[in-house]
């Protein structure tokens, strides 16, 4: 695939995996992308199986290649159910993933993922903001915006997982002012300020989900360390 156009990963790494169990045998990795769950699993776990599954297939060759999963699937995660039976999984995760779906496409797939695996990892931005095709995938664009309501309302325990949201909030009230070029009006000292500023602040929403920029959800099995 040559180099990505996605070249950075998700801030709360550590989280999602502090949220796997050490001795879990068998995890699902749905929307993998190009393998970093699969390829911490194999670093930091000890798998008996680990399955990777995308809508993508260069993603899936790039994972083949690098031996990140023992299978992989090819699959539209909108086309549910999926081919799995029923708690196949001790463990199905489901990063960044959810938010590429229809709403009502993203609850069918929530309830697979309960149906297939006996603990359930989630994230997910707390943020709606558009994004490209990136690598030329059409299902790297967001479709859907998730609360931590959303989540709470299915039994999941939620944790803030981003920085705290400032950027984007003052983001926004700018934009209402100059429209959608807001963001360029402010000066590059404030934006970077408020980055940092989110960015600093950002362990302090881990119970208070709700200002934070991303989620991270549980349920079932072990909650990540405190």
């Amino acid at each position: 695939m040559g180099i990505p156009d996605v070249s950075w990963t998700h801030r709360s790494l550590p989280l999602i995996l502090d949220a796997i169990p050490v001795n879990c045998k068998s995890l699902l990795d749905v929307g993998c992308g190009r393998g970093i769950i699969g390829a911490l699993c194999r670093i930091y776990r000890g798998m008996d199986r680990l399955v990777g599954m995308d809508g993508f297939g260069a993603y899936l060759e790039f994972c083949q290649k690098a031996g990140f999963y023992d299978d992989t699937i090819l699959r539209n995660l909108s086309d549910t159910p999926l081919p799995l039976n029923t708690q196949e999984f001790e463990v199905v995760t489901c990063i960044e993933v959810i938010e590429h779906l229809e709403w009502e496409a993203g609850q069918k797939l929530l309830s697979e993922l309960e149906r297939i695996g006996s603990q359930v990892i989630v994230t997910t931005p707390n943020v709606l903001f558009q994004q490209k095709e990136y690598d030329g995938n059409k299902f790297q664009r967001h479709l859907s915006q998730w609360r931590p309501s959303d989540f709470r309302m299915r039994g999941y325990v939620v944790y803030g997982a981003g920085s705290l949201n400032v950027g984007y909030s003052l983001r926004k009230a700018v934009e209402k002012v100059a429209g959608s070029s807001g963001e360029y009006v402010m000066p590059n000292r404030v934006r970077q300020s408020a980055r940092h500023i989110s960015e600093i602040l950002g362990p302090l929403t881990r119970n208070l989900p709700w200002l934070s920029t991303n989620l991270l959800c549980v349920k079932g099995g072990q909650e990540p360390e405190k």
